[in-house]
């Protein structure tokens, strides 16, 4: 050991140098080693955690309505993956976005649910009969609607023609709340109607004053295509407890607004001998209308006003019917002008049904006027007529009386209660009659109208 160095310093050097030398031969490998393996470990997991950061989905988007789970936001589900978020508070029915966390082991994943609808509305069509011009509500052409949100129905061409008839296609178009839509074809008939419904069975009435009258019986209205028009009756104008001839007016209307009407006359009188004639007695009025158009092609011409064509009237019954009590056909108006005209005789009943037949066919109003009470004049009944000339209902009687050797004809109130014959009557149950007398101005006698007579313009 003699000359080798054994100073602190030296030894201390030589430990210094076995360390290094130690140090570089396991030390240093080792810690590379750790390094090297921290960096794989550090590198695998970054590789892992960046497949998983793919294997989210930053967004999912689902339809309303529609359940979800894990699967939705992963490409391959983690056997270890689970929803942080809670995901039972989520409504799947109604749209909207929310926020969803998921863990992964140690890891929180963020995602993004968005709720939406992506269907379009469905429904049934409901097939449609219109008229032209008159659309239907566009939500009257379809049934089982479904959506689940709400949907506007309107027509998908806003100006489709609905002004020609035929069998067509109308499109409806059904759009939701977020823009989704669909169109439904939907079958329509569009009628075109410019008939008139027909009215059927309205006839003239006869009845006593203070009778009933049922007007809808027997009438029929028949459409194209309407099935049940609209039938008005308008009796307004009738007066059943007062003497005359009063319109009906029967309006039919089927539901596109055609019109037709029918005019019918009620006659109202005292009794029914005076002037109401059976149904089944038609075929003597259509005979003494004939008899009575005969005498009249005779007695008037074209140029004559209503004036004169009464007067002439009367002249002529009081000419050439002559008075004969208990002679005359009492069944009906008809038949004792028939009878009358025949054997040219009648009781007062005869010739005024007489003067009504002709005066009818003249196209002259009148009304058969009763005594009453008939009692004011020895218990017997007198017939006369009400006609309307120049304006006014005027007292005319053809039948002559003891100490008149013509007939009344135009008279007032005043003035035919003042000619004798016992022309009383019930006022209150005929027309208001004139009160302006023009006697100064007819001639009964020889058949006259003066020129100067006051007609009404």
């Amino acid at each position: 050991m003699s000359g080798e160095n054994t100073t602190p310093s030296y030894l201390w050097k030589r430990v210094q140098g076995a360390s290094q030398r130690i140090a570089s031969i396991f030390v240093i490998p080792l810690l590379l080693g750790l390094l090297i393996g921290s960096a794989v470990c550090l590198y695998i997991y970054n590789r892992k955690v960046a497949a998983l950061d793919k294997l989210v989905f930053q967004e999912v988007t689902i339809e309303y309505a529609h359940l979800f789970d894990l699967s939705d936001f992963f490409t391959v589900v983690p056997s270890n993956a689970s929803f942080v978020t809670d995901i039972s508070t989520i409504d799947t029915s109604k749209v909207g976005s929310y926020p969803i966390e998921i863990s992964v082991g140690d890891r929180v994943y963020k995602s993004k649910l968005n709720i939406v609808d992506l269907t379009p509305p469905t429904a049934n069509p409901v097939a449609q009969e219109i008229y032209t011009n008159r659309p239907p509500k566009p939500e009257e052409c379809v049934k089982d609607v479904f959506d689940l949100s709400g949907c506007i129905i309107e027509f998908d061409d806003p100006d489709y023609h609905f002004d020609y008839g035929g069998h067509f296609a109308l499109p409806i178009r059904l759009t939701d709340g977020y823009g989704n839509s669909d169109v439904v074809q939907v079958p329509i008939y569009i009628k075109d109607d410019h008939t008139p419904p027909v009215i059927e069975g309205a006839h003239d009435f006869n009845l006593v004053i203070g009778g009933e009258l049922t007007y809808r019986d027997g009438i029929t209205v028949t459409d194209d295509f309407d099935p049940m028009p609209d039938l008005e009756i308008d009796t307004s104008a009738v007066n059943l407890n007062t003497i005359g001839t009063y319109p009906v007016v029967y309006t039919a209307t089927d539901d596109v607004g055609n019109q037709s009407q029918v005019t019918v006359n009620v006659t109202v009188v005292t009794m029914r001998t005076a002037g109401v004639t059976d149904e089944n007695d038609e075929d003597s009025i259509e005979r003494a209308y004939q008899m009575a158009d005969k005498i009249l092609a005779k007695i008037t011409d074209k140029n004559m006003n209503d004036v004169q064509k009464a007067m002439i009237i009367f002249y002529w019954v009081r000419h050439h019917i002559s008075p004969s009590r208990g002679t005359s056909d009492y069944s009906s108006w008809a038949n004792a002008a028939i009878k009358a005209f025949k054997t040219r005789r009648a009781s007062c009943y005869g010739s005024w049904a007489c003067c009504k037949a002709l005066l009818d066919r003249a196209g002259i109003q009148n009304i058969c006027v009763t005594r009453y009470p008939k009692e004011a004049y020895n218990g017997r009944t007198h017939y006369w007529c009400l006609v309307f000339l120049n304006g006014g209902w005027y007292h005319c009687d053809a039948y002559p009386w003891q100490g008149m050797n013509s007939f009344l004809f135009m008279m007032t109130d005043r003035e035919v209660k003042s000619a004798g014959g016992g022309h009383m009557f019930n006022e209150s149950i005929y027309p208001a009659r004139a009160t302006k007398s023009v006697q100064a101005y007819v001639n009964p006698g020889n058949c006259t109208v003066s020129r100067n007579f006051p007609y009404q313009t």
